[in-house]
């Protein structure tokens, strides 16, 4: 990856919302949909009801998606220009605010299931002034199919939330028939567990496929329904 001035300025934007946003330590409740720790060993009951938990912006800010791992996603929408960019899990909304630098003309849609990290995913996106994002606040399960009817049809979808083998998988399967042609589907963090680890070992097998970078912690996967 060639950094162009540009880029770099546009790198060391983003990271200093987000690192003023560490630094107030803001005091977060929110319900954790997704699995949790790799040793949490969450049921499907949990999972949808949610855990309960006390956090702060620092604690956060500090997972998302960063440093080579932002740019790479950054890059990937810059070079293949995608229109329509589907994100399943906000978080504090830098990968969106990522995408949405890397290609102005895209529309990210993006998805998170606590209403509280949508907020601060909000004032995160306003402070880089990011017009092309429109967040949606919903358990996966319950307004995935909503949203996917409404977008029709996605270049890049990028999924970085629930971190269970078999809904990454149900996942994926909901969104393929909206992939167009040649889109892109990015996965985040393939070797969290063994479950995740066993979901891209299937997903990559798919014959939607034509191949796939294996980043140990990203799964790039390029469609062609050719």
């Amino acid at each position: 990856m060639q950094l162009s001035k540009e880029d770099l300025t546009i790198f060391n934007e983003i990271e200093k919302i987000r690192e003023e946003i560490k630094t107030e330590r803001l005091p977060i409740i929110l319900k954790d949909y997704g699995a949790g720790n790799p040793e949490d060993n969450r049921d499907e009951k949990q999972m949808y009801e949610g855990v309960k938990k006390s956090t702060n912006s620092f604690d956060l800010c500090s997972i998302g998606l960063k440093n080579e791992w932002a740019q790479k996603l950054y890059f990937l929408v810059k070079e293949n220009k995608p229109k329509r960019i589907l994100e399943l899990g906000t978080c504090c909304g830098f990968s969106s605010i990522y995408m949405s630098k890397a290609n102005k003309n895209s529309t990210i849609f993006t998805v998170e299931g606590d209403c509280n990290i949508a907020k601060l995913a909000s004032n995160n996106i306003k402070k880089a002034n990011c017009s092309n994002i429109k967040q949606y606040i919903g358990k996966f399960q319950d307004i995935l199919d909503d949203v996917l009817e409404e977008i029709a049809l996605i270049d890049f979808a990028f999924i970085d939330g629930h971190h269970d083998k078999d809904a990454t998988i149900k996942y994926f399967n909901q969104i393929k028939p909206f992939l167009t042609e040649n889109a892109i589907v990015v996965f985040d963090d393939i070797s969290w567990s063994e479950g995740m680890k066993e979901a891209w070992e299937i997903i990559k097998k798919d014959s939607s496929i034509e191949r796939v970078e294996d980043l140990q912690k990203l799964g790039i996967c390029y469609i062609n329904k050719g």
